[in-house]
């Protein structure tokens, strides 16, 4: 049986501990008289939610109701959900939650760049949901030429990859490195089909990159993960690397990879 056949006992008892915990002033209504418990009434909340009340009620109380991916999308934004409530009320009702948001700014904890620096030397760097270097240390600009002024996609990494000739004697097995990363960035890109920015960056590559074009178009898929790669080093000698990414949880679509040498 799947995690997602069914929704929770537990569902109706967090819409019920989320709608005590919002007063009428922070939902922008007014006080009003006579009310028995703090928080939103359940027709309050139903009509933040553009929803019945009595469908409301019925799944706060536990009955069969199924919710709907929209309906849980409008209860979260009427319960004033943040993102970690949202996604747990998604568990709750037995459904998938939609990918959070990207973090347009990408802006990197200071903590997270004390880390790239005392990983030195092995190469590490920070890659936003769009693949986008956002964050290194000194060992990682040496090894991947991080810095290309003038591109128009200076610091991505599928742009590094199908725009630069350098890049194609960079890796031993250049080709099936290729392919295996447009599989990983399709899974990624299909969480975020919406984001204008990542349908440019998209857009860019089938234009700029006949290869990238042939890779996409075999509509290839599979998950980031930790794996072995022999790399071709500036000096010109090749060392294999252990590479092992870990996800960033203050930035939505985004991992830290870190590349250590294998002796």
């Amino acid at each position: 049986m799947s995690a997602f056949d069914s929704p929770s006992p537990s569902l109706g008892e967090f819409l019920r501990a989320k709608r005590a915990d919002i007063t009428p002033e922070m939902a922008g209504l007014p006080p009003g008289r006579r009310r028995r418990t703090p928080g939103l009434r359940r027709e309050e909340v139903a009509s933040r939610a553009s929803m019945g009340s009595a469908w409301y009620t019925a799944l706060e109380q536990g009955r069969d109701v199924q919710p709907s991916d929209r309906a849980l999308a409008c209860l979260a934004r009427a319960l004033m959900m943040n993102e970690t409530e949202r996604e747990h009320l998604y568990a709750l009702a037995g459904r998938p939650a939609p990918p959070r948001a990207i973090d347009g700014e990408s802006t990197v904890n200071p903590i997270l760049q004390r880390l790239l620096d005392r990983l030195e030397p092995e190469p590490a760097y920070v890659m936003d949901a769009y693949w986008e270097v956002i964050a290194w240390n000194d060992a990682a600009g040496a090894l991947f030429s991080i810095e290309r002024p003038g591109d128009k996609h200076p610091r991505n990494k599928l742009w590094w990859i199908f725009t630069q000739k350098r890049v194609e004697t960079h890796q031993v097995d250049w080709l099936k490195s290729a392919r295996t990363l447009v599989s990983i960035f399709r899974s990624q890109a299909t969480r975020y089909a919406d984001d204008p920015r990542m349908r440019q960056l998209i857009d860019d590559l089938l234009e700029a990159s006949d290869t990238f074009r042939e890779l996409w178009a075999e509509q290839g898929v599979l998950e980031l993960g930790s794996g072995r790669k022999a790399m071709r080093m500036p000096d010109g000698t090749d060392r294999e690397f252990d590479y092992l990414p870990l996800r960033i949880p203050d930035l939505p679509g985004a991992c830290l990879m870190i590349y250590l040498g294998v002796e």
